[in-house]
Parts: C-alpha cells; structure tokens; sequence
C-alpha cells in the first residue's frame, strides 16, 4: 500500500527528539546487534587535527556502538557516514525496503526535512552579502499582517527568535497532513494561520524553534529575487558548491531515485508493521523542510556550513554565533540557520518517512551524517546515533 490516510497529528519538532535524546547517548554500551546485513569501509590514515586512527580496534568499537543503537532505533534501515581529516567510514544496517528486504546503500537519496534551513538560510544571507537585505530589516514590508510583524527583523527569523506562531503546531493542519501527506497546500496557507494567531512572545526576547519562520524567509527570497524559492536555493546555493550534484529542493511529491521505501510507524499501534509514506507535497515544508540529499552530500554540506566558501568572512561568523534555545536542558542552541551543541555546527530533521542529521566539528575537521527511512513529523532516530558516536570520540561536546 501507499500512504492510508491514518496518520496522528503531530507537531514537526526534530528539536525536541534531539533534546531527549543527549541525555540516553549513553547508553551506547549495550549488547551488539547482529551485524551480517552491515557494509562499511574506512581509511587507515591519520588525521592532521587529531589522534583519532581509524584502525581496526576504532572500527570494532564503533560498529558496535552502532550496531547497538540502530537495534534500538525502530529503523528499516540507516547510512552514516564519519569522516575526520582524510579519514572516513561508513556504515550501511538495514534494509531499504521491509518487503523486499533490499539493502539501504550509501548512494540513496532521502529527504532531509529540516536540514533545509541551512541552504534557505545560506541563500537569504547571501542577499545580505549583496546589499539586497539587511539583517536589520523588518518582515512587514515583505509580508504584511504577522503579529509583530514591524518588528520582527530578518535576524529575529533567522535566528528563531521572532515570537510568531509555528502553523505546524495548528490541530487543522496537523490533523490534514498527518492524513494526507500529499494534500494540496501552498506557503499563503500556512502564512493565514500566522495571521490569526497572537505572538508568542516579543521578538529577540527568547529562542524558539519555529517552522514558521523559514516559511517567511522562503518568501522573502521569492519577494527580493522575483525567482521561486527552488529556483534560488538550487541555482544559488546547491549549484554553486562541488559535492552537491545530488542535492535538490524538488517540486514533485516523490524522492529521486535511487531511494529507500520510506515508513512511519502505525500511530494506533507501533507493534504493527510500519506504513508506507513514499509521497509527500514538498510545498508543506518547502523553505523549512522539502530539500532532499545523499549522504557525501551532506557530509560536503556540512563542511560548508563551517567553512562558508558561499558567504563573506563576516555573515560567517555572524552565522556561527548562537542563543541557546530556551528551556534546552544541554547547551543546544541556534544561530543564523544553523544548530550548536557546544561546538558542533549542523542541523537535524524529521519528516514524515526520514530522519537526517548532519554535525561538524570543526576544530577536528570531523563531520558525522546519517540518514534513516522511518520517521514521525517530530522523531529523530538518527540524532541518537549520531550523537552516541560522538559522544564516545568527543564526550565534552554532548552536555
């Protein structure tokens, strides 16, 4: 079957999974899982940056951490992928398809739902590097009728601290995508549920995770560019970056081939087998969350987002300079389009069908991605994984 219209409403928050989780990662000790279906392959080279070696002993401890957490994700399958200096490993367990029992492969394309915000935030900040933006300015005269909207600046947005409304959290929304993940939809609709609703709080007094927010900055790239919001962050920011050739903000409601089968777990009843949501409209996330990717791309992506060969030396520590998100029980935080814990530097995401994150460590020239194919609106299965291996390489960077 395809996607049956009984999915639970539910509020896309990868954030909240993330935070959960950074207190379990240490759990990453438990019994191995069985490892026949894995692949991996790894360098034997020193990093310049740091004493880590990727010998044998290094591949047997981290297979077994993962092999541990993918036991416990609930995931079909998931591909992760280590690199620090010329040093890198990567991992397959699973399967791409539950039926068929095919493999999931380190080439697959996946959704990557929230990562999406660093390339529309990479894009809106290089309007900023051409004069045609102003961190400064204010969204009413782009997007008139949000609460607070004349003062809500362009930073406030970026940096999810505008106080407006997340539409994702509205029961009639969530209950229609949650049930047809294909609906019809466009920005406008979630832009209406905005206006109706009160700010939740004044604009830079607070950081907030916000779909919201990126929905409006999509639009602000439309507004200045008079380009659709695909069109710029494909033109501007993917084609513009070696190692992004499968890297898409797509239009139809399918992944590239190839891809895995994408599940949800059975909101009724999670012991049933999962359900198939292959198809969702990626006008819903869109400037928040419809990009998809691989995962060399994103490894490539995440070095960018420390790196910035797209944005001036400015907007690139400007970027970097995070408030930590109120109510975070570890130093997790946000910046201009971009996630911390500590020094990592990444994103998350969830939607429903996959689970991505990717995490640099810059100081280590140490990038971590994995991509899953099982995923709620607000689950992160992946984030543990990634997480618990970090944690045992850089135990000081997850509290």
């Amino acid at each position: 079957m395809s996607h049956p219209n009984r999915f639970a409403p539910a509020r896309v928050r990868a954030f909240v999974g993330l935070v959960a989780v950074a207190f379990a990662v240490a759990a990453c000790g438990s019994d191995s899982a069985d490892d026949a279906a894995a692949t991996s392959t790894a360098a034997a080279a020193t990093s310049a940056k740091s004493k880590v070696v990727f010998d044998q002993a290094f591949q047997d401890k981290f297979d077994k951490i993962l092999n541990d957490q993918f036991a416990a994700s609930g995931l079909p399958g998931v591909v992760v992928s280590m690199t620090i200096g010329d040093q890198k490993w990567v991992k397959s367990l699973g399967v791409g398809n539950l039926e068929k029992k095919t493999p999931i492969l380190p080439d697959d394309n996946f959704r990557i739902a929230s990562i999406t915000k660093t390339f529309t935030a990479t894009a809106i900040l290089q309007l900023v590097d051409e004069k045609k933006l102003s961190l400064d300015d204010t969204l009413e005269p782009f997007v008139a009728g949000i609460p607070n909207g004349d003062k809500i600046t362009i930073r406030n947005l970026l940096g999810m601290q505008s106080g407006i409304y997340d539409f994702t959290a509205d029961d009639a929304f969530e209950k229609e995508f949650g049930e047809n993940p294909t609906l019809a939809w466009t920005p406008q609709q979630a832009v209406d549920i905005m206006k109706q609703r009160p700010a939740d709080f004044e604009p830079g007094t607070k950081t907030v995770y916000c779909d919201s927010n990126y929905i409006l900055l999509g639009l602000i790239l439309e507004k200045v560019t008079g380009k659709t919001a695909a069109e710029v962050i494909n033109e501007q920011v993917v084609a513009k970056l070696p190692g992004l050739a499968n890297t898409n903000f797509p239009t139809g409601v399918t992944v590239t081939d190839p891809h895995p089968t994408a599940y949800t777990p059975d909101p009724a009843d999670p012991s049933k087998p999962q359900l198939i949501v292959d198809d969702v409209n990626p006008q819903v996330g869109w400037t928040a969350g419809a990009m998809t990717s691989t995962l060399d791309d994103l490894e490539a992506w995440g070095r960018e987002l420390t790196d910035e060969t797209l944005l001036s030396p400015e907007l690139k520590r400007e970027r970097l300079q995070s408030n930590r998100i109120d109510g975070a029980p570890i130093n997790l935080g946000y910046g201009l389009g971009v996630m911390t814990i500590n020094d990592l530097v990444g994103h998350n995401g969830a939607i429903l069908g996959y689970s991505s994150i990717v995490l640099r460590l810059p100081n280590e020239d140490a990038t971590f991605v994995a991509l899953g194919n099982s995923s709620t609106n607000s689950s992160t299965a992946t984030t543990e994984i990634v997480l618990s291996l970090i944690q045992a390489l850089y135990p000081d960077q997850i509290k």
